[in-house]
């Protein structure tokens, strides 16, 4: 459902028709769309948000930058796994890739810049022949500048083997990279998570060895995840299981990032916004308690929905303390 239609909708459950919209009202209706989409985070996990990004752990590196809007942090884990020996390097315009012995099958990609920048879109793409080449997956790119030789990951999935790898700029630009790996076989382990007072009541918070085994999210503005101890190595992943704000309104002629099973509550929820901030007397009397009492229905309905059907298990751990 287009955003505009959506908005059309809430004004109607309000009582007042698309041609009584004025611009002001419809650019409050949108606002407060945003605030409503805004505003689900806070009530429980939105499946459709949740996202799995891989960090390349950093000799000495303390603190990592988590993925823009990011709400919270589910799980951590370390990621050890096999760097796919290339049989020779290739390389050309805007692209450049490996290739293998024999065929091969990626899971993972690591790659960093040989200059400072804002990362481009990439494509993962493979072949037999280095003729034809099938893209296989999209590296999405980022919003924010990394520094000359910082390294950046991208999982890969469902790959069929093939002779060779490469990465591609989106655009067709030059594309000019410092390192690049490609590995699968990951083995993956838990990582425990510290609470605010457990992680400043470390002794030694600089201390350093192979893998980090703990992790502190240090919910800033701009997110951040606190690794403990600090890795001496570069041969481990982070990856980070992270709920994610949902993407924003957009243009009118767009849609929303929601699920048709959640457009009855948006609707209903924006409907109730929208109402609040009528001028006095456009809404009949006892309508916006109405509207509030029918929001909150929808959302019980939809919250009701949002499972992923695996069974529920809790499993209590009671033991003496010594």
């Amino acid at each position: 459902m287009q955003t505009a239609a959506l908005i059309e909708h809430a004004f109607r459950r309000c009582g007042k028709l698309p041609s009584t919209i004025s611009g002001e009202l419809l650019l409050a209706a949108k606002s407060n769309l945003a605030l409503v989409l805004t505003d689900l985070v806070n009530d429980g996990l939105s499946l459709w948000c949740i996202q799995t990004t891989p960090l390349p752990c950093l000799i000495g590196k303390m603190v990592y930058a988590l993925p823009p809007g990011t709400a919270d942090v589910l799980n951590v884990n370390y990621r050890t796994q096999t760097a796919l020996t290339e049989d020779a390097a290739i390389s050309g315009t805007g692209w450049a890739g490996s290739r293998f012995a024999e065929a091969s099958s990626p899971t993972n990609v690591q790659f960093s810049f040989a200059a400072s920048g804002v990362p481009p879109a990439l494509l993962i793409e493979s072949s037999d022949d280095e003729i034809t080449w099938t893209v296989v997956a999209t590296y999405p790119g980022q919003s924010t500048s990394v520094s000359a030789g910082f390294l950046l990951a991208f999982d890969i999935d469902n790959t069929a083997a093939a002779l060779s790898w490469r990465l591609r700029d989106a655009t067709g630009a030059a594309l000019s990279l410092a390192s690049l790996t490609f590995s699968n076989a990951p083995s993956e382990i838990p990582m425990g998570v510290l609470n605010r007072d457990d992680y400043s009541n470390l002794p030694n918070k600089t201390f350093q060895t192979t893998r980090p085994t703990e992790y502190w999210y240090d919910k800033q503005i701009a997110t951040q995840l606190r690794v403990w101890p600090i890795p001496s190595s570069t041969t481990g992943q982070l990856v980070v299981q992270t709920h994610r704000q949902i993407q924003d309104v957009g243009a009118l002629s767009g849609s929303i990032e929601v699920p048709q099973r959640w457009l009855e509550y948006v609707i209903d929820a924006l409907a109730y916004r929208v109402g609040a901030e009528l001028p006095r007397g456009e809404l009949e009397p006892g309508k916006l308690e109405k509207l509030e009492a029918k929001a909150e229905s929808s959302k019980i309905r939809a919250e009701d929905g949002e499972s992923d059907g695996a069974p529920f298990k809790v499993q209590p751990n009671l033991s003496g303390y010594t």
